[in-house]
């Protein structure tokens, strides 16, 4: 004989469920925080509507059992957990829903937001960015230029790259995506502009034989702060002088051979 699921619990059992004292225990009972009904001229509490309300809430945990607010954190966010899903400080994420007027809801007197109103507001700006899309982002970034990185390699003024990009007769050769709603260009279709052209070089300067951190960054196609990590690893040599790091045009060539290797292989 199949045994009758149990649909209905004593408040001493929800008491013990839960670790609570007697006091605590009625007051959830008087909160009406779950559904009840009177068995017996007892108190009963409706599992159902316990896990239910179980689900939903993060102050009270079963000393034995999963722990609680699963629907709860299934759905929305505290102002934590969005701060570090975006990356920025605590402070500021109160900031943007008081600006933007995010609705937010209360459980247990502790602020959230649901995810779909997250989304909502998510959809109408770039400035802030989750943590896949600052993952799809950097692997982007790798393999494009910003307008002000273009002027530096090909030492120009930004205006010109402009002009060259967005009103030039070779404007059609480059390639764009936009990353967290600014302008880049793809390296491969630069590159390709770059080999068809003559007016425009980017070979190391022959009359100089130290570069400067930024000039190395430049004819290297890397950041600033990856010359100054090559540096402090020892994979790229350098001079220091005063507060300042010099690099060889040796050094600068023997990097650049390196790189044109490996895109070989």
């Amino acid at each position: 004989m199949t045994k009758k699921k149990k649909t209905t619990m004593s408040v001493p059992e929800m008491q013990r469920l839960l670790g609570l004292g007697k006091t605590d225990a009625y007051w959830l009972v008087k909160k009406q925080c779950f559904e009840t009904a009177i068995i017996n001229g007892k108190i009963r509490i409706i599992i159902d509507s316990f896990e239910h309300w179980y689900a939903r809430q993060v102050k009270h945990k079963k000393v034995h059992g999963p722990p609680p607010g699963k629907v709860l954190h299934a759905e929305s966010y505290s102002p934590q957990e969005l701060a570090e899903e975006l990356g920025i400080g605590f402070s500021t994420i109160y900031d943007i829903i008081q600006r933007y007027n995010i609705k937010t809801f209360k459980v247990d007197s502790w602020l959230r937001i649901s995810k779909r109103d997250f989304l909502d507001w998510y959809k109408t700006q770039t400035r802030y960015r989750t943590r896949a899309d600052r993952a799809r982002d950097a692997a982007l970034e790798a393999e494009t230029l910003t307008m002000p990185e273009i002027a530096q390699i090909l030492g120009i003024p930004r205006k010109a790259v402009y002009h060259i990009l967005l009103y030039g007769p070779d404007r059609d050769k480059f390639d764009f995506v936009f990353i967290a709603g600014r302008r880049r260009v793809t390296k491969e279709s630069f590159e390709r502009w770059h080999a068809d052209q003559s007016r425009f070089c980017t070979e190391i300067d022959k009359t100089k034989s130290v570069f400067s951190m930024q000039e190395a960054s430049v004819l290297l196609h890397i950041t600033y702060n990856d010359v100054r990590q090559m540096i402090q690893s020892g994979e790229l040599a350098a001079e220091k002088c005063g507060a300042k790091y010099l690099i060889s045009r040796d050094e600068i060539q023997w990097i650049l051979l390196q790189q044109k290797n490996k895109h070989e292989i």
